[in-house]
């Protein structure tokens, strides 16, 4: 099939089948397709870490290091914080975010600090049984607003940082 190429208005270059069918269009509507079955793929992959989180903290209650038990859910807070964007999470990267800058910054894990954990697991999994994407709405800035209270940090939902 025989492709034509056309420059549009806006200075940038389509391509046109005979029949006058977009190749540009085509392609936009599948890359579109391929980012909303990773989207699913990746609303299970967080299913899984949120659940590997928690069993790292049944850890605590067997006696575990609470450093190391920190550690490994920093890990996995890490990997939740930095896909969450790419797939229209931004309230879950945020949350990820808000846990990984507290994990690296408590050098001692108190009783406070490991309810302060727990609060940033227990809204993740919330995001992830009320499918919670975007910002999180209403809801969601009043649980970022609740744990910036409980941290001392501000969490702004736009401004992810490492």
């Amino acid at each position: 099939m025989p492709l034509f190429l056309q420059v549009l208005e806006n200075g940038t270059m389509a391509s046109f089948d005979e029949n006058g069918s977009s190749e540009y269009a085509r392609l936009i509507a599948k890359a579109e397709a391929a980012v909303d079955a990773l989207r699913d793929s990746y609303k299970d992959q967080l299913r899984q870490d949120i659940d590997q989180m928690f069993a790292v903290w049944g850890k605590l209650e067997d006696g575990a290091d609470r450093r190391q038990v920190m550690d490994e859910i920093y890990a996995i807070a890490h990997n939740v914080k930095g896909q969450g964007g790419s797939f229209g999470y931004d309230f879950v990267t945020a949350l990820g975010s808000s846990l990984c800058r507290f994990l690296r910054a408590a050098p001692i894990c108190s009783d406070e600090d490991l309810n302060i954990v727990h609060a940033h697991m227990e809204a993740l999994a919330l995001a992830v049984s009320e499918d919670m994407s975007g910002d999180g709405g209403a809801k969601g800035r009043k649980i970022l607003h609740d744990l910036s209270a409980m941290t001392g940090y501000p969490i702004d939902g736009s401004a992810i940082e490492g």
